[in-house]
């Protein structure tokens, strides 16, 4: 006797003494073998024997179970003539699961343009790198970064090799937390030259050798795309449940840590922000909140509004996409819910606990700013006021 029909028969023994019906097996036995799944090989062997002779789906889906993760060859061998046996006995056998469609490594893709994308930072920028393979000469690179309002503050081009690109954002990662995710380069493309184009309209220098740069991936203005968000998420309507309470967990995202509005309209609120806080016509602490609290509302609507609506918006897809490449779908879903929101050009009538949260932090920022400026400004004035001997 073999080693594999010695341990068929170790198996079929320990199955026995289990109180499996191994002589006559039916399907009224499928629950059992479903229990002893890995148990031990010889009990896993005995129990794939045993299903071949049962000529049901369910016996056919217990044995694709039995399938996932298995590396022992004979084991796999009994698998395999256990399926046909149920094959011969007219039991059409289930559709094997497609494998989970993984993404692409970054900068791995060979003979096709690539791009990527960063988090955007605190200030409202975000690092977009498209690569072009050259035969023989590595990868032709642009580098640029996008502002949601002031556009394109950065670009070049540069030819470097794919380990080097990669080298670069092994370092972005490691010195910054941020990761460079893969998006397609038309879009990045379309990014780009928006960015350009709203540069150029308010006289930025240095951009001279924006097309011959570009020349190498297109000529022209490119056909605006649809964000890819809407593609890794759908079209669907996030703003469901309580996501305006939720939404607040966004702040404590690493890379929305040193996120402000930092808007010259800003300004204009800190103004009101300090009359509301020194204003002698307040006669008690709870209309001083409400003062504050009207403040910070005027504020967020001001941010979903006209253009920095638009370009708010653009900012929390980019971060939607973000979150969803880097497996944090619910912070994807919440970023996408906000977006949604500001596209309608006002928060409604009911608290979004994220932009409320982003403009009391971005005043708090602005009012140590201020508060250190007037210090500085006391202590130069102190020291003026020494007569020296």
């Amino acid at each position: 006797m073999n080693s594999h029909e010695e341990q068929l028969k170790k198996g079929l023994g320990a199955l026995a003494a289990a109180g499996v019906a191994v002589e006559a097996p039916s399907a009224a036995v499928i629950p059992q073998l479903r229990e002893v799944l890995r148990k031990s090989p010889e009990m896993h062997l005995a129990a794939v024997f045993l299903l071949g002779k049962i000529a049901t789906v369910e016996a056919a889906e217990l044995l694709r179970e039995f399938d996932q993760g298995v590396a022992d060859k004979e084991l796999k061998k009994e698998i395999k003539r256990a399926f046909f046996k149920i094959s011969q006995k007219g039991v059409v056998l289930p559709v094997e699961p497609a494998a989970a469609k993984k993404p692409a490594p970054l900068f791995e893709r060979e003979n096709q343009i690539e791009a990527y994308m960063s988090a955007v930072d605190g200030g409202g920028g975000r690092l977009i790198w498209i690569a072009k393979p050259q035969p023989n000469r590595g990868l032709q690179v642009i580098q640029a970064m996008v502002h949601d309002r002031e556009g394109l503050l950065r670009f070049g081009g540069v030819q470097m090799k794919r380990k080097e690109l990669r080298a670069m954002a092994d370092d972005i990662k490691r010195e910054h937390g941020v990761s460079m995710i893969a998006i397609p380069w038309e879009f990045a493309d379309w990014m780009i030259y928006e960015g350009y184009e709203k540069a150029k309209a308010r006289g930025q220098s240095g951009l001279e050798e924006f097309h011959a740069i570009r020349s190498g991936i297109g000529a022209g203005k490119p056909k605006a795309v649809i964000h890819p968000v809407y593609e890794k998420l759908g079209a669907a309507d996030f703003r469901d449940g309580p996501w305006r309470e939720h939404s607040r967990r966004l702040l404590e995202e690493p890379e929305l840590r040193y996120w402000v509005i930092i808007d010259e309209w800003v300004q204009d609120c800190l103004t009101a922000l300090q009359e509301a806080q020194s204003s002698p016509l307040i006669l008690n602490q709870v209309q001083k909140e409400e003062r504050l609290a009207s403040v910070v509302r005027g504020a967020v609507k001001t941010l979903c509004a006209g253009d920095h609506g638009q370009a708010f918006k653009r900012r929390m897809e980019d971060m939607a996409l973000y979150f969803a490449e880097t497996e944090r779908m619910e912070q994807a879903k919440l970023s996408l819910a906000v977006a949604q929101q500001v596209a309608e050009g006002d928060p409604g009538p009911l608290d979004v606990s994220f932009l409320t949260g982003l403009m009391q932090k971005s005043f708090v920022f602005f009012m140590s700013q201020l508060k250190a400026q007037q210090e500085a400004q006391q202590k130069e004035q102190q020291s003026s006021l020494i007569v020296k001997p």
